[in-house]
């Protein structure tokens, strides 16, 4: 009876180190720290920018947090862009990744992870994992799209021509947001009611107001629900 008091003892304690470090690491993977970085964002066309040692963390019911010194800000999708390292930007919330010239394959991307331009060319990368990534663009499964390469976005009679980087908020008939990267300028367009708003490359055209994808002569509506994709495997 002893013997079998002891292994139950000593499963229990097992079973207790497990969860203990099965918590530990999901809060590792859920938080991640940037020091002495200078990086900026835009909310509603006002840029923001932060300077020092930062701390983001993603809660169990999906809100993910800055924290800066005593300063706590709730973020949305929103790139957070390195000021202080030319092309490279840090996904707060989780992406899907779409690939339009590989039958519009959709695949989810972490948060945490960073896309950085190297010879205009993107990279995802996380800690010290990296994947090319051409001929892609990044949506949140809401109403906010980021391009990976020199596109075309048509809202009404006005064409704006954005780098890589850059990115594009749509409320169907309400409003647009666009962030032009390169020349780091934020356009805000109220009452929006004119029709869709599309994205054009040479291969593809993405529909902004609806959601849908356009390639060789195919179209697609994109999928809303991120968390149900494959995660993006890196390759190297």
């Amino acid at each position: 009876m002893k013997k079998d008091n002891v292994i139950k003892i000593i499963f229990v304690i097992i079973m207790i180190a497990a969860i203990i470090f099965a918590a530990k690491y999901i809060s590792n993977l859920n938080t991640t720290s940037l020091e002495e970085h200078e990086f900026y964002q835009y909310f509603g066309g006002r840029k923001v920018e932060y300077t020092g040692s930062l701390e983001i963390s993603k809660e169990n019911n999906g809100i993910t947090n800055l924290q800066m010194e005593d300063v706590k800000i709730e973020l949305d999708s929103t790139p957070i862009y390195y000021k202080d390292i030319e092309n490279k930007m840090l996904l707060p919330q989780d992406m899907a990744i779409v690939f339009p010239l590989d039958k519009g394959t959709m695949k989810r991307v972490n948060h945490f992870w960073t896309v950085q331009l190297e010879s205009n060319i993107p990279y995802l990368q996380y800690e010290k994992s990296k994947q090319l990534v051409e001929n892609a663009f990044l949506f949140d499964g809401k109403d906010l799209y980021i391009f990976l390469e020199p596109t075309t976005l048509i809202v009404g009679e006005e064409r704006y021509e954005l780098s890589p980087l850059s990115y594009a908020k749509v409320s169907y008939r309400q409003s647009v947001e666009i962030y032009q990267k390169q020349e780091d300028t934020y356009t805000t367009i109220e009452d929006a009611n004119y029709g869709n708003v599309t994205a054009q490359t040479e291969d593809y055209e993405i529909n902004l107001s609806t959601d849908s994808l356009k390639y060789q002569e195919k179209e697609q509506l994109l999928l809303k629900k991120i968390d149900v994709l494959p995660v993006l495997e890196f390759e190297n």
